[in-house]
């Protein structure tokens, strides 16, 4: 058995399995797990809308995929995007209808700068574990959207991702922070000719860490652990366990790719 995905859906994280040819969920919310972690080995890629295996199920020690699946992905190139110039001419038709959301989402008081697909952008600002987000524009054309994207991480001196790390350190983030930095960039934006109708959202409510009591302790995900215990909150990517009374936080992108048993 293989975790091959984590995912919000609804609100609520989850970690999708794969078995064989069966495909199952572990909702993390209110359940209880128990399994041993095995190695870590390249979930495949997608093509032509169609999942496929890696050929050699080869071990890898970082990220989800092996270079060869990474090349034959058809989404892969498109991910490196900064709008100079399509890199994935097979996805470019697509690309060039397709509507995006620009948006700047503050964790405490960092902040970065990201897009999303017109039809999911709450879900993608619940995965990436902002305190709170705005959404500031609408645009058509993939390569167009980065070179936005781009031109406004530049201007504001601020990132276009943040790491596990960083958001586990600003798992309890100060809203006000994040209201502040948001509001400093937009007035900035607005000064240097971005016109903007901001939509902004408070993302803290799906996150459940009031059930967190006391600071939990960094999990690092290890060949031949056992995890086990609660997941009672999750912000993002970085999921909270109790177990005996103790918290531990963990990045749940660790695990995927990570062969597992149930005990």
């Amino acid at each position: 058995m293989q975790i091959i995905k984590y995912k919000w859906e609804n609100w609520r994280p989850s970690f999708l399995l794969k078995n064989g040819g069966d495909i199952s969920r572990i909702a993390l919310f209110d359940n209880d797990i128990s399994f041993n972690i095995g190695k870590k080995i390249c979930i495949g890629f997608f093509k032509d809308g169609k999942h496929y295996d890696c050929p050699h199920s080869r071990e890898i020690e970082t990220g989800w995929n092996c270079n060869e699946c990474r090349i034959n992905d058809d989404y892969f190139f498109c991910m490196t995007c900064n709008g100079t110039e399509c890199l994935n001419e097979k996805m470019r038709e697509d690309c060039k209808t397709n509507k995006y959301y620009l948006y700047l989402a503050a964790f405490d008081s960092l902040l970065k700068v990201g897009i999303s697909y017109e039809f999911r952008v709450q879900e993608r600002l619940v995965e990436q574990g902002a305190d709170m987000a705005a959404v500031i524009a609408i645009v058509q054309d993939g390569m167009e959207v980065r070179k936005i994207e781009q031109k406004i991480r530049e201007e504001l001196d601020i990132t276009d991702a943040v790491r596990g790390e960083t958001k586990t350190k600003n798992l309890f983030g100060d809203p006000n922070n994040s209201a502040s930095v948001i509001c400093s960039a937009l007035k900035k934006l607005k000064s240097n000719g971005f016109s903007a109708r901001p939509e902004i959202y408070d993302m803290r409510q799906h996150y459940r860490l009031n059930n967190v009591i006391f600071a939990p302790e960094a999990l690092e995900i290890k060949d031949g652990m056992k995890l086990e215990g609660r997941f009672v909150a999750a912000k993002g990517n970085i999921a909270v366990l109790n177990k005996k009374h103790k918290f531990y936080s963990l990045n749940t992108h660790r695990l995927i790719g990570r062969e597992i048993e149930m005990c």
